[in-house]
């Protein structure tokens, strides 16, 4: 009984200074470290996953095609991001972890044109169509920079959450004279989706222990699935426009306090 005892507050004192030894790491490396705040403006890419997406009714004998002119759109990018940075030392990186908000004010514009088909019969071009997407994602973010070049710091970085993607703004105008009255539009459609990105880039630091930085990155950014809603129901289907990613170039101002 003494025996187990003494076992047990050898290995309760191993516990409590491991734990010790741990917090005390902890803080010095915190000590090196310094919360940031940056904000980004940036030009992207979109493509939208489905440009020519298909819808069958009446048992397939009727298809209703929604090609897209161009599968991509440009807009622009903002966000802000926050968190804190630990400091690295030579090839070990200083690693930044946080929250990072970005979204797409302006919204991507695509347009197209609905194609109808009947079995037996040729193809006819009825309407051209258009309509808006705006994405917002929230992500959890890592950064790891390698301040090797002076004040020149290449970094990589990821991110993961979630992504709301809006479509709305569905429009249909007749190509011709032809007579064909467009049906009700589709519905306006927000989903939240997993979205991820992953970066790379350079930055350069100023100031007392470099606390202002300007970066010039590129990511790629994968934002989830889009849809409209239906037209009502008198055409209960729905737009599925596909996987929406990005291919973004942004410049990012960050402070370090």
């Amino acid at each position: 009984m003494t025996c187990n005892i003494q076992y047990q507050s050898k290995h309760a004192n191993r516990n409590l200074a491991w734990v010790i030894l741990f917090l005390i790491s902890t803080s010095v490396y915190a000590v090196n470290g310094h919360v940031f705040l940056g904000g980004t403006i940036g030009l992207n890419k979109a493509r939208m996953g489905n440009n020519n997406t298909t819808i069958n009714y009446y048992d397939g004998n009727l298809t209703d095609a929604y090609p897209l002119n161009r599968n991509d759109a440009n807009t622009a990018t903002i966000g802000i991001n926050s968190g804190y940075e630990f400091q690295g030392s030579g090839l070990i990186p200083a690693i930044a972890l946080g929250l990072g908000i970005y979204g797409t004010p302006v919204g991507y514009d695509y347009k197209g044109q609905l194609v109808e088909t009947a079995i037996g019969d040729p193809s006819s071009t009825l309407y051209d169509f258009k309509y808006h997407v705006h994405s917002t994602r929230l992500l959890l973010e890592a950064q790891f920079t390698w301040a090797l070049l002076e004040k020149f710091a290449p970094f990589i970085n990821m991110g993961i959450g979630p992504a709301r993607n809006r479509l709305s703004g569905y429009e249909e105008t007749p190509v011709d004279n032809t007579g064909y009255v467009p049906l009700p539009p589709f519905q306006s459609h927000a989903s939240t989706d997993f979205a991820y990105q992953l970066g790379l880039g350079v930055g350069y630091a100023w100031g007392n222990y470099q606390q202002e930085r300007i970066s010039l990155g590129y990511r790629y950014v994968n934002l989830g699935n889009t849809t409209f809603g239906t037209r009502g129901d008198v055409y209960p289907y729905r737009l599925d426009t596909g996987r929406l990613t990005s291919n973004e170039v942004y410049l990012t101002l960050t402070h370090l306090f």
